[in-house]
């Protein structure tokens, strides 16, 4: 009798082909000997290009070819997110498939249905860097996992601009923070509620002693597009923090 292979197929490409039976000799990969024997597990390939991500900026996706490897059961493909950019989608044309992507975008996991099944064509995985990544940007690296194999998932974000906060500060006569000398009109500091004469304490988690530490080694380290708290005190002494995102 015949043995047969169901397929799931999307745009003419089927990524997950589940099979019942063995595999036919038609579907060994090109250049590759067919033998009448499970073929040995082959190496997961590593990533096809290194995506260069604008913080802020849309997603960009990364393409892992296929080991046209036969599994016996149920595989798992699972990916960890470089350090300032979070996974938006998976692109893996097996609708019986189950995906689950974090919340946040740290991970991403992808399960093949019970059975044997064959990876035989590329997955697409889609980064983007988060806004708040470091001003110089760099190149960071995640995790591709399918089952027990590995491979890293490298990702580089580019070099940003200085982000501008919106405001001219001064050495607090009192001691302790920034005082805010002037205000831009409709700047993030101004659609803030900063005003003249407030005193800015923290400036993205970190303690604001004078102005030179607000204009240079505070704002001079984050990027436009960056949302950050800033924590600030009126003269009545009164003490406010709100998210800004800088220009």
């Amino acid at each position: 009798m015949r043995r047969s292979v169901r397929s799931w197929t999307i745009l003419g490409v089927g990524a997950c082909t589940l099979l019942a039976g063995a595999l036919p000799a038609a579907a060994t990969a090109p250049g590759t000997a067919h033998t009448a024997a499970t073929r040995a597990p082959a190496r997961l390939q590593p990533q096809e290009n290194i995506p260069e991500l604008d913080a802020p900026g849309g997603p960009e996706s990364v393409e892992y070819g296929p080991d046209y490897v036969t599994r016996p059961s149920q595989g798992t493909f699972s990916v960890t997110a470089p350090q300032y950019t979070r996974i938006t989608a998976v692109d893996f044309d097996c609708p019986p498939c189950t995906e689950v992507i974090a919340s946040d975008g740290s991970a991403a996991t992808v399960r093949t249905p019970q059975g044997r099944w064959r990876f035989g064509t590329p997955i697409r995985i889609w980064l983007k860097a988060d806004p708040n990544a470091p001003l110089a940007g760099g190149r960071y690296q995640g995790t591709f996992r399918l089952d027990s194999d590995q491979q890293p998932l490298v990702a580089d974000i580019t070099e940003g601009e200085q982000g501008i906060l919106g405001v001219q500060p001064e050495d607090n006569p009192g001691g302790g923070g920034a005082r805010v000398r002037s205000v831009t009109p409709d700047s993030p500091a101004d659609n803030a509620g900063i005003r003249v004469g407030d005193v800015i304490t923290s400036f993205n988690n970190t303690p604001v002693n004078n102005a030179a530490d607000l204009r240079n080694a505070r704002i001079g380290k984050v990027r436009s597009g960056a949302v950050v708290p800033v924590t600030y005190k009126r003269p009545n002494g009164s003490s406010r923090t709100v998210q800004v995102t800088l220009d």
